[in-house]
């Protein structure tokens, strides 16, 4: 990369992580403000080229401990000596702000969850009926468990992730999320369940915002995250009764770039495309743009993923690669959804997921007559029949 893209980059880690708000802050946080001008910090940001100011250029070099030749590095070591530099600003800070600001010895920061609210947590996870699970909710509400109080907020963290799991996405937005303080609502967990409850009770707008902004430490839960934050998009874009083709192939694209980056190859994000490709191809058959991608090396490239992405849960690895190959029309495919289904018995919540994706595509090409139909509505039929079976036992 060019110096100004360097420069661009390691601008945009910074803000990202929060040390700095806007661009122009760069220059008084390493002390620069002498030497360059926000004018003139706005033409570099601009171009791609070099700094002509070379005192800048070794100013820089020199705050962060960078290496004198990072401008010769190959692309990714470039990328590995700005993020290293981010991680140690990062340290940095959070090294002052305990020295500075610990007031742990003197003010209790942390309150476990009591011995009652472990035994409600416990039979909650035990109650099976959505009805019910509503209800215990309730009653917890009642009792003043649910207020926004110190003493509730773990106890309201591992409640969030249960209800999660439940598929309360409702009761998640109206009685829990609100009652966290900041320090728990910050958490990246909770951030990504909040987006996830938003994008299923069809916020896609609200899910992809937040989705946009968490920074995670873990790269792959990072492109998961930008991930995530494309399906609402997608979402919203296929709750349309037309699909916009510039629309549609502009996701793509961003799917792609997440797809490839450094040579990942999230299976999460390797679905998600698929599923777009296919409903490209099958709408608009004559454009090549869609018709040239290659699903099945997309495929091929999510393996390792599928078998080493411990990201999420089992069931979406498992279910995933199912998913590529009923994409793919193999042969066989319908019955073995059906004996996965059977055999690994999913919690309902996670398959609802599943159905509503499948659901959403078979929306929009319902009327050709095309394999993918097929497949699709046999899928839909077995993971329906599941959904009702498993919830009712």
């Amino acid at each position: 990369m060019r110096e100004t893209t360097l420069l661009r980059y390691l601008i945009k880690r910074l803000k990202e992580e929060g040390i700095i708000k806007y661009d122009k802050d760069f220059l008084t946080y390493i002390n620069t403000q002498n030497i360059v001008t926000p004018k003139q910090l706005s033409d570099y940001l601009r171009r791609d080229g070099e700094i002509r100011n070379k005192q800048f250029v070794k100013e820089i070099i020199r705050y962060f401990n960078l290496p004198k030749n990072i401008c010769q590095l190959n692309n990714k070591g470039q990328i590995k000596a700005l993020d290293n530099a981010v991680e140690e600003e990062l340290k940095k800070i959070e090294a002052t702000n305990e020295d500075a600001l610990n007031l742990s010895n003197i003010i209790t920061l942390y309150y476990p969850r009591t011995k009652e609210q472990i035994e409600l947590l416990d039979k909650f996870n035990k109650l099976d009926s959505k009805q019910k699970q509503i209800d215990f909710l309730n009653s917890l509400k009642e009792k003043g468990l649910l207020e926004k109080k110190v003493q509730n907020q773990e106890f309201l963290v591992y409640l969030l992730k249960s209800a999660y799991d439940k598929g309360l996405y409702k009761e998640i937005i109206e009685l829990i999320i609100p009652n966290l303080y900041r320090n728990y609502h910050s958490l990246v967990e909770v951030q990504k369940i909040e987006a996830h409850s938003l994008g299923s009770l069809g916020d896609y707008k609200s899910a992809q915002h937040i989705l946009s902004v968490i920074i995670d430490k873990n790269i792959v839960e990072n492109i998961n995250l930008r991930t995530s934050a494309l399906s609402n998009k997608k979402r919203e874009l296929l709750s349309q009764k037309t699909i916009d083709k510039e629309e549609l192939y502009k996701l793509i694209v961003g799917y792609k770039e997440l797809f490839f980056y450094q040579n990942i190859h999230s299976y999460y994000t390797g679905i998600n495309l698929v599923y777009l490709v296919v409903l490209g191809q099958v709408l608009f058959p004559t454009d090549n743009r869609f018709s040239s991608i290659d699903t099945q090396e997309i495929y091929n490239l999510s393996k390792p993923s599928l078998k080493e992405d411990k990201t999420h849960n089992d069931y979406y690895n498992k279910m995933s690669e199912l998913e590529f190959k009923l994409l793919l029309c193999y042969d066989g495919i319908i019955e073995k959804i059906e004996s996965f289904l059977a055999n690994y018995e999913p919690h309902f919540s996670l398959v609802e997921r599943t159905l509503r994706q499948m659901k959403i595509i078979l929306n929009h090409i319902d009327k050709t007559e095309h394999i993918y139909v097929i497949l699709l509505k046999k899928a839909i039929t077995i993971l329906n029949d599941y959904i009702i079976f498993a919830s009712k036992n």
